[in-house]
């Protein structure tokens, strides 16, 4: 360590290094980890901490963002979005932030979606895309059995400017050029402020296609990263409604 980011990263009172310590994203786990054998540098005017993931060993890293600056905000993550350390300032009792989402069910080739069918869904933004897309799934009731795709461009989603898909993840070509993964990309990355909105597009044969609306970005008073269906309106259709055969055979037996 260098003797001022060690003075630095000291002078933290020790519940607060305590949680730093145990709160480091790790890419592998696709969790909140501690890091292990880790060292303190100077990177830019701030503090980071370089080390180990205790429980894979891939490398990891935390910024004590403000750090060099003289701000009391200094246990934020590398990549937190402006909401979140705004939250973050004013309550130290627990690094985690709540991500609330609305999402509703815009269209669907096989069915004419007439009246409104939504979930409100709160789910930790270091939650991967993909875990993110299971949740959205599960809570319409469908199989998570198929490839899927998050668009910034809801009418042409080929020409989205900011896309994530899973064709990615698996080796496949993807349907937009700039398309990134979503096994490696966490919900904060991918929204940043209330307001902003994805095509979430699920099944590209059936091709459901979802509308996410980030709606507000809330600090947890407690570490629990289970996601929470906080409001349902509307039944949600079959995923796979029986065929017109199927339907014969039961009238005639």
């Amino acid at each position: 360590m260098t003797k001022e980011a060690l003075k630095i990263w000291m002078a933290l009172p020790a519940d607060v290094r305590s949680k730093i310590l145990s709160n480091v994203w790790c890419g592998q786990c696709m969790t909140a980890v501690t890091i292990c054998d880790y060292s303190a540098v100077l990177d830019g005017g701030v503090v980071v901490l370089r080390g180990f993931c205790s429980a894979c060993r891939h490398k990891v890293a935390r910024v004590l963002e403000g750090s060099g600056g003289g701000s009391d905000d200094s246990s934020q993550s590398a990549d937190m979005s402006k909401p979140e350390r705004q939250i973050a300032k004013g309550s130290k009792k627990c690094g985690l932030t709540y991500y609330i989402f609305d999402i509703w069910i815009e269209d669907c080739g096989a069915y004419d979606i007439k009246e409104k069918i939504s979930r409100k869904i709160q789910i930790a933004g270091t939650k991967s895309l993909y875990n993110f897309a299971k949740v959205i799934t599960q809570a319409f009731g469908f199989y998570f059995d198929h490839c899927f795709g998050f668009y910034d461009n809801f009418q042409k989603y080929h020409d989205s400017k900011m896309s994530y898909e899973l064709f990615v993840d698996i080796g496949e070509a993807p349907l937009t050029p700039i398309a990134k993964g979503v096994k490696k990309t966490q919900i904060r990355q991918a929204f940043k402020n209330p307001g902003e909105k994805m095509l979430f597009l699920f099944d590209y044969g059936d091709g459901w296609r979802f509308a996410v609306e980030l709606k507000e970005v809330r600090n947890a008073q407690k570490w629990d990263i289970k996601p929470v269906i906080l409001e349902s309106i509307g039944k949600a259709p079959l995923q796979y409604p029986p065929c017109e055969d199927e339907l014969e055979k039961d009238e005639t037996v």
